[in-house]
């Protein structure tokens, strides 16, 4: 998060600018209009880096605004919430998770607020359509609704649902361990997988999407090639229950391929797409994460 690009784009100048975000209707919400709820913090001309430039924005960006009162116009908050999530990727991380400890904090005035916070911010780092994953920004947000003392165990219960799978199948974490049951009926743990690198796609016989995953990848030529040097074991996990007519259908799968069932790792992996691709070293360390199999693809490439 720390770390600057070589090349900024037009449009990440024009975010640290301000003035021209703040006059800025592109990516209106509907019934919007590009209406902000307030003008955004001007950085001053004696800060210079992109960092420290993004790190003063986030620090101010909310600082006038009052939590306490009922938000009106949802799609405008939602909209001004979103500028402020774009800053994230360019600031400090410390700066950007004390700045949602902080905001939640002062929403927690108002119940409504605070919850309507949580959803909003669940569809601008999480949800499959967001456009910018991050789960150590989305963490803090989960963090607080999960602590906070006046929600109701109900009401918690799906933000702590996402904790727990985050935290799970955090980058640079050792993957948690599963049992496969093997087409021929033998069953086989992740940790017991011998390999200098494994691809865990996760998959569904009854996913339209996994089928064409499956056939692309199956022909790949550059997958095909590291796994018969040697260089990748490809793991194809079906998330359901093991069947005889499941294994007679799986069998048609590639024969370089581990292909098992387990119906159960679902709630252990955190698992926003369908099919998903997590990469892991040797050691079963998470390099990377729900990736698609066009990012597979491209990456092989």
């Amino acid at each position: 998060m720390n770390v600057i690009k070589g090349v900024l784009s037009f449009f990440a100048i024009l975010l640290l600018s301000c003035q021209a975000i703040a006059q800025d209707t592109v990516g209106e919400e509907p019934g919007a209009a590009g209406e902000r709820l307030f003008d955004y913090p001007v950085v001053p001309d004696t800060i210079v880096s992109l960092e420290n430039r993004t790190n003063y924005l986030v620090q101010h960006f909310w600082e006038n605004y009052d939590f306490s009162a009922p938000i009106r116009d949802v799609g405008v908050f939602e909209a001004t919430f979103r500028d402020y999530v774009t800053f994230f990727k360019y600031a400090h991380k410390t700066i950007v998770v004390s700045n949602i400890k902080e905001i939640m904090r002062k929403a927690e005035s108002n119940k409504a607020n605070f919850m309507l916070i949580a959803e909003v911010a669940e569809r601008s780092l999480y949800s499959p359509s967001a456009e910018y994953w991050s789960d150590e920004v989305y963490i803090p947000f989960l963090e607080c609704v999960v602590e906070n003392n006046m929600l109701k165990k109900e009401e918690k219960a799906r933000y702590k649902y996402q904790l727990e799978l985050l935290q799970n199948s955090m980058m640079g974490r050792k993957a948690m361990n599963f049992e496969l049951r093997l087409v021929d009926g033998s069953k086989v743990k992740l940790w017991d997988i011998d390999a200098k690198m494994v691809f865990l796609f996760f998959n569904d016989s009854e996913c339209g999407d996994c089928s064409i995953a499956r056939l692309r990848l199956s022909t790949d030529v550059n997958l095909n090639k590291m796994i018969d040097n040697g260089e990748v074991v490809f793991v194809c996990v079906y998330m359901e229950k093991y069947s005889d007519e499941w294994a007679q259908k799986a069998r048609t799968d590639s024969d370089k391929w581990i292909i098992g069932a387990n119906d159960e790792v679902a709630d252990k992996y955190d698992l926003r797409i369908q099919p998903s691709v997590y990469i892991l070293d040797a050691n079963k360390v998470i390099l990377d994460k729900n990736i698609s199999a066009d990012g597979i693809k491209q990456l092989l490439n």
